[in-house]
């Protein structure tokens, strides 16, 4: 089966459209913010907040940065206006971070700015190690220009523990993940328990100094973990919650999840370059192929709008 799964995501680019289509119609709420806000109301009436991801990264135009600026502008304005249980997520690389950070930061500012208005919380994406720091540093700058911000961590790095170090407390908001890009091992650990016990220790950092976490994995051992350790440390539910991408089968345990009083939230991308992400996606996950051939013959109630 392995050898199966690197064969179809070796071949993914020659693959016909439709095809990563489909992908994309599992983890992609559709090409417009009506679709994803859509999609968001639907799961807040089954209990789970959501946050919203305009598709896009790694821009090198200074003009493109704009327009995803002023899509975040719209996509707080649309969240505003129905009322959903949503905040957004956005790469700072679609926003300039790699052609001037000056110019990163005055897009990010205005977004900021809107945010300010509807007091509503924006969470900047890890990419991968060439913008850590970068990002780090302009989470900091952005929270003391609006405190309702905040970066995610990426297990898998060997820096993640002092970096969870140097962001916890009581005012901080930080989403941990294992990691989805690929990365050299003098800077990252390669072994599968290895992510999990840094993921694990990263938690238990952020929680013991007071930060509010977000446990972003798909991974039911890790969930279990998780649920064990707040109930450990006697965390307020208020406190924590668990993220989960959109489109993944994992459905039945977030049911329980929500069903056990714990806050989860979906992460909903969305937009036109659906392509190109649904290839990111297929190369970080080969099983991708797999539940979406399932997916065409199935739906999740909680894809159901």
């Amino acid at each position: 089966m392995e050898l199966l799964n690197r064969l179809v995501v070796g071949s993914a680019p020659l693959l016909p459209r439709f095809f990563i289509g489909r992908v994309a119609a599992r983890y992609v709420a559709g090409d417009s913010l009506d679709e994803g806000l859509a999609l968001v109301t639907h799961l807040n009436t089954l209990g789970f907040a959501g946050t919203l991801d305009v598709l896009g990264e790694e821009v090198r135009e200074a003009e493109a940065t704009m327009r995803f600026r002023d899509a975040y502008v719209e996509v707080l304005d649309g969240i505003a206006n129905s009322g959903a249980d949503c905040n957004v997520s956005l790469k700072l690389t679609a926003l300039g971070l790699c052609i001037d950070p000056e110019l990163c930061w005055d897009n990010l500012a205005l977004i900021l700015d809107r945010a300010r208005e509807f007091d509503n919380f924006v969470r900047f994406d890890m990419e991968d190690s060439s913008v850590t720091q970068a990002t780090l540093k302009m989470c900091q700058r952005a929270r003391e220009f609006y405190p309702q911000c905040g970066t995610v961590l990426q297990a898998y790095l060997h820096r993640t523990l002092e970096d969870a170090r140097s962001l916890a407390g009581p005012e901080s908001n930080v989403r941990i993940c294992k990691g989805a890009y690929v990365e050299p091992g003098v800077i990252a650990f390669q072994g599968y328990q290895e992510v999990r016990d840094s993921f694990m220790a990263t938690a238990r950092q952020l929680l013991e100094q007071g930060s509010y976490a977000c446990f972003a994995t798909h991974d039911l051992w890790l969930i279990e973990q998780c649920e064990a350790l707040v109930a450990e440390l006697g965390v307020a539910p208020d406190r924590y919650e668990f993220q989960a991408l959109s489109g993944v089968p994992i459905e039945t345990t977030l049911d329980r999840l929500v069903a056990a009083g714990h806050r989860v939230r979906y992460y909903i991308p969305f937009g036109p370059e659906w392509y190109a992400y649904s290839l990111r996606r297929m190369r970080e996950n080969p099983a991708i192929w797999r539940h979406t051939l399932r997916a065409m013959f199935s739906r999740s109630r909680h894809r159901q709008r």
